[in-house]
């Protein structure tokens, strides 16, 4: 949240500790640091009522993945861009993704959703490996909204497990996931990045930012090269 908004440490915490006193949000601590949830005092305090934060996001595999998706917001945050998180896409029609099973049609949202460019793109972050099944049926419906033009921008898809992203890329060749539209990227890189950025926000260089040969398509459009390419060079052509 610091890096993001651009506060030090301090700064950071004296914020943080005074809308805990207010009943605002929550705090948690776990041995990879500490956690902050929005409460429902939060919520109706900024106009957002959706009832309290959901538990799973506070401990063990919820904590986990919603600590990642905040690296990725973060992410979006430095880079000036627009995204829409898990929650506020539940409401929103075109942002969901057909999910087909055998006797059954279902609907799956991303973790993020990114408008670039006045493109739609999907952001999923996965941290464990779905059933194949499953995947390429999330996949496939990723694969439709692509051509359908209602995520036009494409899919990208962060994890902190190169195992994973090799499964995602091999459901994603099965069903035909055009290689344009769609990107994997370490969770290890995203963060990298915004740790570059927010130390260019603190200390500008005079003459221009450092580029990162590592840094991938996150708060860019999907566009030319591979799947799964991480060259920032090649994505951002």
């Amino acid at each position: 949240m610091g890096l993001a908004l651009g506060f030090g440490r301090s700064a950071t915490y004296s914020h943080l500790a005074r809308l805990a006193d207010a009943g605002l949000i929550a705090r948690g601590y776990d041995s990879d640091g500490s956690v902050v949830a929005i409460t429902a005092s939060g919520r109706r305090e900024v106009g957002a009522d959706k009832g309290d934060v959901r538990s799973g996001a506070t401990h063990g595999s919820g904590l986990r993945h919603a600590r990642a998706v905040s690296w990725v917001a973060a992410l979006l945050t430095l880079r000036g861009r627009e995204w829409v998180s898990d929650c506020e896409l539940r409401g929103l029609a075109e942002w969901q993704i057909p999910v087909v099973w055998a006797a059954s049609r279902g609907r799956h949202r991303p973790d993020i959703g990114v408008v670039m460019r006045g493109s739609r793109v999907a952001v999923e972050v996965e941290l464990s490996h779905k059933s194949p099944r499953r995947l390429r049926a999330i996949l496939a419906g990723h694969e439709e909204a692509i051509a359908s033009g209602r995520i036009a921008g494409g899919l990208i898809y962060v994890s902190d497990r190169a195992d994973v992203l090799e499964a995602v890329n091999r459901s994603a060749r099965r069903v035909a996931l055009p290689e344009r539209r769609f990107r994997t990227r370490s969770l290890v890189d995203v963060q990298a990045e915004v740790r570059r950025l927010t130390r260019e926000r603190r200390d500008p260089r005079p003459d221009g930012p450092e580029q990162s040969t590592s840094e991938a398509p996150i708060g860019e459009a999907v566009g030319s090269g591979r799947a799964g390419a991480l060259d920032s060079e090649a994505a951002e052509r």
